[in-house]
């Protein structure tokens, strides 16, 4: 099976990086993303059964256009099927060739690129590691799941892996340049590492975002919540690959934006994604880290996660938020 591939290319943020190859300018779309003059009119802004339901069908229709076999619907869908849109129908980005033999997914969570992984290259071993024992056992012949700290020594051996991905690991490591020299030492001479994060600091290229945005205030508090863990919420990606020694280095930037308010209709799809992700995931990412690690009165952590709701669902606030795709490559030895 073939990776599938959109029409139309995603747009992408004015600058990258230092250190980093930038990415084809996108012919069909700038890096201003216009909105809809009668945004969600087509789209529900309620979060029942209804709304999220008539996501699950697009998920569903999504995938049977693209010819692809539809796993369990479960937590982790619309992040992934949202990344997937954003490689224009891809699993990777990374040039690994046609039958790359060993795959290791890093903090793999449910499970789902692994397994998508292990269909589409039926003759590759594909490993999936995660802190978290969340993945199905209905899996194909070709993929297996390992429970395992990603930030400790790993037991893999060393020049193993052709291919190594992350994923949407924002909050969870250290020291990203250490990990990733921890993951060059296990790719093989030639072998090829990429990284994809959605980036919780939204923004706006028009005035409908305030500087007193509850979406602004989020990100001051996890930076707090970084200090507080060790851990960054947010850095950049292209220089830790530079800092680890890794060569061919490649990035792109995509702009999603956050709700229906984009005029262009796959914008808009990938709007309605990423919005119902982070409603979904917000209460869970947000309130022990509100309560115990700031200290925050539970009753003050739940007024802002309302007043974050509401900014989440105003669709007169033109936000949207980056996802980048970084890879490179290890040096042939």
């Amino acid at each position: 099976m073939s990776s599938p591939k959109s029409p139309d290319k995603s747009p992408k943020s004015p600058q990258s990086p230092p250190g980093a190859v930038e990415a084809p300018e996108p012919p069909a779309r700038d890096g201003f993303i216009q909105p809809d003059t009668d945004s969600d009119s087509a789209y529900s802004l309620s979060t029942d059964v209804s709304d999220t339901e008539s996501l699950r069908s697009s998920i569903l229709n999504y995938k049977w256009v693209h010819g692809r076999r539809f796993h369990a619907y479960g937590d982790g869908t619309y992040c992934h099927e949202l990344f997937r849109a954003v490689l224009d129908g891809k699993l990777y980005e990374a040039p690994i060739g046609k039958n790359p033999q060993n795959v290791l997914d890093v903090g793999c969570g449910t499970g789902i690129w692994a397994i998508d992984m292990a269909d589409l290259h039926p003759s590759a071993e594909v490993i999936g590691v995660d802190l978290s024992p969340i993945q199905p056992n209905f899996i194909p012949p070709n993929c297996r799941f390992e429970v395992d700290d990603i930030n400790k020594e790993w037991t893999f051996p060393e020049n193993k892996f052709d291919f190594i991905h992350i994923r949407y690991m924002t909050g969870t490591v250290p020291d990203w340049t250490e990990l990733l020299k921890k993951a060059q030492r296990h790719l093989k001479p030639g072998g090829w590492i990429e990284h994809v994060e959605l980036w919780g600091d939204a923004r706006a290229d028009d005035d409908t975002m305030s500087p007193e945005s509850p979406l602004k205030t989020w990100v001051k508090i996890f930076n707090q919540v970084a200090e507080k863990v060790g851990n960054p919420f947010f850095w950049n990606p292209a220089e830790e690959f530079e800092k680890a020694g890794l060569k061919n280095i490649t990035e792109k930037k995509v702009k999603v934006p956050i709700g229906t308010w984009a005029k262009d209709k796959d914008l808009k799809q990938w709007g309605a994604w990423n919005r119902q992700f982070l409603l979904q995931g917000l209460e869970g990412f947000s309130i022990r880290s509100l309560t115990e690690l700031l200290e925050w009165e539970y009753e003050k952590a739940q007024v802002f996660l309302v007043e974050m709701r509401k900014e989440l669902l105003n669709p007169k606030l033109h936000s949207y938020v980056l996802v980048t795709t970084v890879y490179g490559q290890k040096p042939e030895e």
